[in-house]
């Protein structure tokens, strides 16, 4: 289904329950969503839709939630794994087959547990979306990330991002016709920045961060970090330690990022392999770091203990905190997204 025609669908679902969904107003010229009144019993309440043609529980947890009318997200199908992390994030969704939930004052709607025909599949999403798979998110993040990084070459910005030139290429034009990068007189310029912001967020949760953990580790020396030389090691700092966060319900994480496992510095401070339940994890770094393009700790209340050590680019440290799946990362991640500088940039744009 194509987006037009799952949200009729949806609407013909939600009508069929004695749901009530008029236009209202059409496109917002902001983030492309179209806002609808939905009447409940004589109740109205004004959404803005977001339309899927997939939602799993990844998505569900990234899906980002702009200013403005809440939202309501509709797809095909929204599987149960996937509703439960609307309910607990206070996003009211609909399907196709009549799964809903509607909450606001004097009002709830809570379908729940109904599924696609057998034999129903629902389509991939189409050439439009290949600016978010897993190598389309890595060009973004350096469109994200670097001040600049939209007026490279293309074949600059592949080799920063770690892709072929055709799938920059690819990447550029989908997202021009798409209206997330516009050409000017000094070269092109990303807009939009907090809408792409959180498509990327959703495209590096669901397509790329799975595919980075090298290896964790559970190390014996709580204060390790204070003797470690991370800048020695080539190593660049991100996850809770990067965003300054501290979870009081257990020990510190650390994640580092790395072109590949920092043997010298596991066996300095005997770590042991621990994928399960070890504090230090280490991902590949998928892009080539720029000298100016890290940071050091405390330029968004960051960990003093990161001494000094470079930080991944912020987007990276807020998507992170966005797929770890808590909430109370997630809480953090909203608190970074409105104090770092770069972040409240890109959702000026």
């Amino acid at each position: 289904m194509n987006s037009p025609s799952v949200t009729l669908a949806t609407v013909r679902a939600l009508e069929g329950s004695g749901i009530v969904v008029r236009a209202a107003g059409g496109a917002s010229a902001v983030d492309r969503r179209r806002t609808v009144t939905v009447t409940v019993g004589g109740r109205s309440r004004a959404y803005s839709v977001e339309t899927r043609s997939r939602v799993s529980a990844a998505v569900a947890a990234a899906v980002d939630v702009p200013p403005g009318p809440p939202l309501l997200v509709v797809a095909p199908v929204i599987g149960d794994a996937a509703a439960e992390v609307f309910r607990a994030r206070g996003i009211d969704f609909a399907d196709t087959v009549g799964n809903v939930r509607l909450a606001w004052e004097g009002v709830l709607v809570d379908v729940r547990g109904r599924r696609l025909p057998r034999g129903t599949r629902a389509r991939r999403p189409t050439a439009a979306a290949r600016a978010f798979t897993r190598s389309g998110a890595q060009v973004i993040f350096v469109l994200l990330s670097r001040a600049g990084a939209a007026t490279l070459p293309l074949r600059e910005l592949a080799r920063t991002s770690g892709v072929s030139l055709g799938t920059a290429q690819i990447v550029v034009d989908d997202l021009t016709r798409a209206g997330f990068l516009a050409s000017g007189p000094g070269g092109r310029a990303v807009t939009r920045g907090g809408e792409l912001l959180g498509r990327w967020t959703e495209s590096y949760v669901v397509s790329l961060a799975g595919k980075l953990p090298l290896a964790s580790f559970s190390v014996p020396d709580p204060h390790w970090w204070d003797g470690a030389d991370p800048l020695t090691a080539g190593l660049l700092v991100g996850g809770d330690l990067a965003a300054g966060f501290v979870d009081p319900a257990g020990p510190a994480s650390i994640t580092l990022y790395a072109e590949r496992i920092p043997t010298a510095l596991v066996a300095r401070h005997r770590m042991r392999r621990d994928d399960d339940r070890g504090t230090l994890h280490v991902r590949r770094r998928f892009w080539q770091p720029d000298d100016g393009s890290t940071r050091s700790a405390g330029t968004i209340g960051r960990l003093d203990s990161a001494g000094g050590a470079p930080l991944v680019p912020s987007p990276l440290v807020y998507a992170d905190l966005i797929a770890s799946g808590d909430p109370h990362r997630r809480a953090h991640a909203d608190l970074m997204r409105a104090r770092d500088p770069l972040l409240a940039q890109l959702d000026r744009t």
